[in-house]
């Protein structure tokens, strides 16, 4: 048991001088002596080994450590947020929305899923006082959960990715991480293995039969950056750390501090062997370039290419200096949240503007200490009086958070928001999804409807013959009562009660209708047609 102990400890300082330098030395080491040989640096090729040898360092990571003395809630957010806000406008915060509008909201954000009339109801009418943060806990402990967020990270990492359909697996990726959202696998867990992995092309096997070993989801991510040493280092500083250094891999960066040899020693730790920068002036001349990290952290030169790699996985998430990496993160998901984030999504970098600097700093550090758990960072936001807020329209940035954004519904949850109504609709599930399709990096705030969208909504064939036959309206046309009607064809659709004018209105409109079969196609094709229905309210 001595001897292995011994081991163990002379291996993790190993890893440490092997591949933490400057700041990024968590351990201080002893007095040199007389000793045994340390072991060797381990190939690390396969997925376990990487995986194994970045535990080895994510257990020695001090703010891991820290987790039990630290801590910032729901409350501290808001009281954050509330003190700080009223400071710079006169804007008066957003009341608390009404049940019908948080479960709605909360299954969304947390599932992806629209709930049922039945759902509705049953939350409306308990009068438990902690029914929010109940409801909060049984979605986040969904398999609805695990694939809402799959599918988001899916669409961040392939979306405009120039790869070669047949060396990918999309599905693959999304399986791969449904399975670690579901199982409350930890992000820096994830990201670890999606930045340490290196698919190779296997032998006499085509490209589509699984040549990349593509079927092994964490290979996309890189498969996805073409493989391509310039590409990976490009989208793991924007996804990963919210930097956009792209542009600095022909010169430097023209509205950043970026420079062009920092892009390349990024894209070096990505490299099958040696990286070579081609010349800015002279395309015909190429020189060596070492890897070194975005914040200056420089491995040893000695490590293999599969080595760098997992040195450059743990720069980018246990160095203690890189706070970009568990910002970005904080960022996003709160973007997603209440339409607007801390910062614009992708452009958080040193100089760039940023609303609140000390509540997103806390937040990172303590999502930080809490082991990068993702259910932690959505409890803590979603139990939130700033995320409970009702919608309102934001002008002025000092009035940012006052109440929430409303918001676009991604391609697959308008697809899963319709298929709930009408059922399987085919092929017409993929021209949903493509129609509706929208970049994920970008900014809720600058998203917008087009006509293709509501042209499809209106004329689809197979949506409205699906709709017609649909279970709500069999259950519809069954209602004696308008008012019960209406009231339930609302619930049914845009999951809310009607105003006492839609009421009216509708009531009217099935009364003087002549023929109810047909003025209940009529009502439900409304509101599916409303921009509501494809809105986060």
């Amino acid at each position: 048991m001595r001897t292995l102990q011994c081991w163990r400890f002379t291996s993790i300082l190993l890893v440490f001088t092997a591949l933490c330098s400057g700041s990024f030395s968590l351990v201080q080491a002893a007095p040199p002596r007389r000793s045994p040989p340390a072991p060797k640096l381990p190939d690390l090729k396969s997925p376990a080994d990487k995986k194994l040898f970045l535990e080895l360092i994510r257990n020695s990571f001090s703010a891991v450590k820290k987790s039990r003395t630290l801590n910032f809630d729901s409350e501290d957010l808001d009281q954050d947020l509330e003190r700080n806000i009223a400071k710079g406008t006169s804007t008066p915060f957003a009341p608390i929305a009404d049940d019908e509008t948080f479960i709605r909201r909360a299954s969304l954000d947390a599932t992806g899923t629209v709930p049922s009339r039945e759902q509705i109801k049953a939350f409306v009418a308990s009068e438990d006082p902690k029914k929010r943060a109940k409801l909060i806990d049984e979605l986040l402990e969904s398999d609805a959960y695990a694939r809402k967020w799959a599918r988001y990270w899916t669409s961040v990492i392939f979306y405009d990715s120039n790869a070669n359909n047949n060396m990918v697996n999309r599905q693959a990726l999304e399986n791969y991480l449904f399975e670690e959202f579901k199982n409350g696998t930890s992000w820096d867990r994830i990201v670890g293995e999606l930045i340490s992995a290196s698919p190779q092309r296997v032998k006499d096997k085509k490209p589509q039969d699984n040549g990349w070993n593509q079927d092994y989801g964490p290979n996309n991510f890189i498969l996805a950056c073409e493989n391509k040493p310039e590409v990976i280092a490009s989208n793991t500083a924007r996804i990963f750390m919210g930097l956009s250094i792209g542009c600095a891999e022909c010169h430097d960066h023209p509205f950043d501090n970026w420079k062009r040899e920092q892009f390349h020693e990024m894209a070096a730790f990505f490299a099958p062997g040696r990286y070579y920068m081609t010349d800015q002036d002279d395309p015909s001349q190429k020189s060596v370039v070492d890897a070194k990290f975005l914040l200056g952290e420089t491995p040893p030169p000695t490590l293999k290419p599969d080595q760098r790699r997992v040195a450059g996985a743990a720069y980018l998430i246990y160095n203690p200096d890189n706070y970009w990496f568990a910002r970005a993160y904080v960022n996003r998901i709160w973007n997603e949240l209440v339409g607007d984030g801390f910062y614009s999504v992708d452009s958080l970098g040193p100089d760039k503007e940023v609303t609140h600097v000390l509540t997103v700093n806390r937040l990172g550090a303590t999502f930080r200490y809490s082991g990068f758990d993702p259910r932690w960072l959505l409890r803590v936001l979603m139990n939130s009086r700033t995320y409970q807020r009702s919608i309102s329209t934001v002008e002025k940035p000092e009035d940012l958070f006052t109440g929430v954004r409303p918001s676009r519904l991604r391609p697959y949850e308008v697809s899963a928001n319709l298929q709930r109504l009408t059922g399987d609709l085919g092929g017409a599930q993929k021209s949903i999804e493509t129609t509706f399709d929208a970049n994920p990096s970008v900014p809720q705030r600058d998203l917008e409807g087009s006509i293709q969208q509501a042209l499809l909504m209106m004329n689809n064939s197979t949506i409205n013959s699906k709709l017609a036959g649909s279970s709500l309206k069999k259950d519809l046309v069954k209602i004696k009562d308008d008012q019960t009607l209406v009231t339930e064809a609302f619930l049914g659709v845009l999951a809310r009660s009607p105003s006492p004018g839609e009421l009216i209105r509708y009531q009217r409109f099935i009364k003087e209708g002549g023929n109810r079969d047909a003025a209940v196609d009529d009502l439900l094709w409304v509101l599916v047609n409303s921009a509501e229905f494809t809105t986060k309210r």
